[in-house]
């Protein structure tokens, strides 16, 4: 899978203006590559594809939790308790019905991938709360300004694999903690976030490289996509063309 430099760097290279001006920040094209990323994403996952892929999904192998009063994501007073996560959580895409979660999941002894959890909101949770009998489902939701909650207070740190707008920080995507799951090389905790793999599968890479191109070529340049009518062989529109 390619990183975000990479496409940085194909962006570059599809056109002489955008490799050689220094207006044009690696930043810029980042910042730009990820809006388009995110676009065609929801427009897929909002069709009910890719949702089985690996490739578009970055999975937190363990988010630590804290126990918390449930009144910490509400206003609802009871003595019931929760599990919070101890950060909250990157930016995570939504689309027409909810969150883009793939999974969120307890961690077994081994440190692998244990129960499921139910996604449910905070509200639809009360409700359960006030049922004389409580099936015993372990359920997620996502409140307070980014916090995952679930309903198990006696978990130590969970698994969740999502698509995030934002970069994961590595005190979260990379946690030393004493649940046996912090084993990590120093090449992982120092990796800069261009440098990763980036979650965009392949068929939409030529898309959001054609966007960004001219979405940067608009906006740096004024040279329109239609180039035929607004400008000559790539050209600005006002520019004279050389012999």
């Amino acid at each position: 899978m390619a990183t975000l430099r990479k496409m940085v760097s194909d962006v570059r290279a599809t056109h002489k203006l955008l490799s050689s001006d220094g207006l044009v920040t690696n930043r810029a094209i980042a910042s730009e590559i990820k809006n388009n990323t995110q676009l065609l994403i929801k427009r897929e996952t909002n069709l009910r594809k890719l949702w089985a892929t690996d490739t578009l999904f970055t999975t937190i192998p363990c988010l630590e939790m804290i126990e918390v009063p449930i009144s910490d994501c509400c206003g609802y007073t009871d003595p019931c308790q929760v599990a919070r996560s101890k950060y909250p959580l990157p930016r995570m895409s939504e689309g027409n019905y909810q969150y883009l979660i793939q999974g969120v999941y307890s961690i077994n002894a081994m440190g692998g991938q244990g129960r499921r959890f139910k996604e449910v909101t905070i509200n639809r949770y009360l409700n359960l709360l006030k049922l004389p009998i409580i099936k015993k489902e372990q359920y997620y939701w996502i409140a307070n300004g980014g916090y995952l909650y679930v309903n198990n207070p006696l978990l130590k740190s969970i698994r969740i694999s999502a698509f995030f707008e934002e970069d994961i920080p590595n005190q979260i995507l990379y946690p030393v903690n004493s649940c046996g799951c912090g084993e990590y090389t120093t090449e992982q905790l120092c990796q800069n976030p261009l440098d990763r793999e980036y979650g965009c599968p392949g068929y939409l890479q030529t898309q959001v490289l054609d966007l960004t191109s001219k979405k940067l070529l608009g906006t740096y340049f004024n040279i329109k996509s239609d180039h035929t009518s607004d400008g000559i062989d790539g050209q600005a529109p006002n520019a004279k063309p050389t012999n």
